[in-house]
């Protein structure tokens, strides 16, 4: 998925890492906007036109994007694909010869309440224009499943890390939880903190790690502001969000809305009962009442 995996599995055999590469690595083949034969590609190249028939795994990742883009109204936006391929974000980071493919007609941005999901036949049919993107979410979503299916296999207890993207269930290494380092950008070989888990998910939005000048010579970067398909901007900029959920899709959905709302989304996310922390291009940190329930130094975490 164009990024570091790591999985941690507690009990059951050492077959099942091999079970957790095979699983993601076919959630890629699934997901990834740079194949042209994926699920998502087919489906943004037969927009309006047929159902398209496709992985159970992608009747739950789009089902995923709708129920995001609805319960942040909009905010977390997965059909921002034609947009960010204009500005110059086509060719993978890892692979510069696998490109997007756009169909002819995309739109900026598409009404995902126009998304036909058939659960029966796992077919998927999305309106005219319209491209979709996994992205940050499929990220998530892939750590959520893959964890299940090791949990399912036998594994006690798993952690699966998909780009930062973590989620935790089940018997941790260690007693009191799982601990997840969190990165502090730009170093993400540093950690600003580390939180202790029993279950959930984390995911971190940023705006270091794929940036590119475009064609007048200004930095851009991958995370796009739905109302104007530009990357995002604030008076006060936000490099990073991280937030914690019940599981890493929601968190990644709630860390791009909250990048898009700005400082506002602190106080929201609290009302829904998730943690978060906003970290600033000045290196000043700000989190919500909810994060001090689950962070502590990392001095504090290794010593437990």
């Amino acid at each position: 998925m164009g990024c570091t995996v790591d999985s941690v599995i507690v009990g059951g055999s050492p077959a099942l890492l091999e079970l957790a590469r095979t699983s993601i690595d076919h959630l890629e083949q699934c997901w990834s906007r740079f194949k042209p034969v994926s699920d998502i590609s087919r489906l943004n190249h037969s927009a309006g036109s047929t159902t398209v028939l496709v992985d159970p795994t992608t009747v739950v990742l789009v089902q995923a994007m709708v129920d995001g883009w609805r319960v942040t109204d909009g905010a977390f936006d997965p059909t921002l694909l034609s947009p960010l391929v204009g500005l110059g974000y086509a060719a993978s980071w890892h692979d510069s010869t696998a490109v997007t493919s756009l169909p002819k007609g995309a739109s900026l941005r598409g009404d995902l309440d126009q998304v036909w999901i058939d659960e029966t036949r796992n077919g998927v049919t999305v309106p005219v224009g319209m491209c979709l993107d996994a992205g940050g979410i499929g990220k998530g979503l892939a750590a959520d499943l893959v964890v299940g299916e090791l949990l399912n296999a036998g594994a006690r207890g798993a952690s699966v890390s998909i780009g930062g993207d973590v989620a935790v269930r089940g018997a941790a290494p260690q007693e009191g939880g799982w601990v997840i380092g969190v990165a502090d950008p730009p170093d993400d070989n540093c950690e600003s903190c580390q939180l202790v888990m029993v279950a959930g998910g984390v995911a971190t939005s940023g705006t270091h790690r794929r940036t590119w000048r475009g064609d007048d010579g200004v930095t851009l970067h991958h995370l796009l502001d739905p109302a104007s398909a530009r990357p995002i901007h604030h008076a006060r900029e936000i490099v990073a969000v991280t937030v914690i959920a019940g599981s890493a899709a929601w968190a990644e959905v709630w860390t791009k809305a909250a990048m898009v709302r700005g400082d506002v989304a602190l106080a929201d996310l609290d009302q829904h009962g998730l943690g978060a922390q906003f970290t600033y291009a000045d290196g000043s940190i700000a989190a919500n009442s909810r994060w001090a329930a689950f962070a502590v130094s990392p001095a504090s975490s290794s010593a437990q």
